[in-house]
Order: structure tokens, then C-alpha cells, then sequence
């Protein structure tokens, strides 16, 4: 019985830390297509389907190449060029870690807008 809880209560816990994790991310691939639409229609007039799924991509793309150099930007090795060159701090596992944790995040919105270019471009 007691074996029972304690999955539970771990299965709650552990689905608790993903919502939180994923809350800012969904967030924001739910925000920025509403404001890449604002901006088309204020700056055009008109919102054109093929242009709103390329700046989607485009914007998606971005944030996968960002997210790739913040959780690459606290490795050993880039973090001792950095303070051998401009005398940044030296690596740490809690900075790495963070940096990881980071990246995730901006690589998980970026491929939902991604994801919402390809679900755009197929309507």
C-alpha cells in the first residue's frame, strides 16, 4: 500500500516539474505568432499566410541556433578559452548545468514555432 503512495506521490512530483519547466516556453510559442501577426497586420494591412510561416521558421530557427550556443557556452572547453581571453569565470558543473537547463528551454520554444510553421504552412 505504502509502495503504491510513494509512486504516486513521485509520479505527481515529476509531472509537476514538466508542466513547470515547459510553462515558459509553451508561453512563448504561443505569444510570438500572435505578435508576428499583430506586427503583419499593422505593418501590411493584410496578413499573408506564406510570409507569417517564414518568419515563423526563420524565428525558429534562430532560437535553435541560440539555444545550441547557451547550453554550449558553459563546456569545459569554451568555458577555458573564455577565461583564458577575456577572463570570464572558469567552468563550473552548476553553471553548465544552468546553461543546459537554459538552452532547453529556448531549443523547446523554438522548435514549437517551428512546429507551428510546418502546422501554418500545411493549412
Amino acid at each position: 500500500m505504502s509502495d503504491s503512495i510513494s509512486i504516486d506521490l513521485q509520479t505527481k512530483k515529476k509531472t509537476s516539474q514538466i508542466v513547470n519547466y515547459l510553462t515558459k516556453p509553451i508561453l512563448a510559442a504561443v505569444i510570438i505568432p500572435l505578435v508576428d501577426t499583430l506586427v503583419l497586420q499593422i505593418g501590411y494591412g493584410f496578413i499573408s499566410r506564406n510570409t507569417l510561416t517564414l518568419v515563423l521558421l526563420l524565428q525558429g530557427g534562430i532560437g535553435l541556433l541560440s539555444g545550441v550556443g547557451i547550453a554550449l557556452s558553459s563546456t569545459p572547453s569554451i568555458s577555458r578559452i573564455g577565461h583564458a581571453t577575456i577572463g570570464t569565470a572558469a567552468w563550473s558543473r552548476d553553471a553548465e548545468k544552468n546553461a543546459e537547463r537554459v538552452g532547453l528551454k529556448w531549443m523547446v520554444a523554438a522548435s514549437l514555432l517551428v512546429l507551428i510553421g510546418f502546422a501554418l504552412s500545411i493549412v
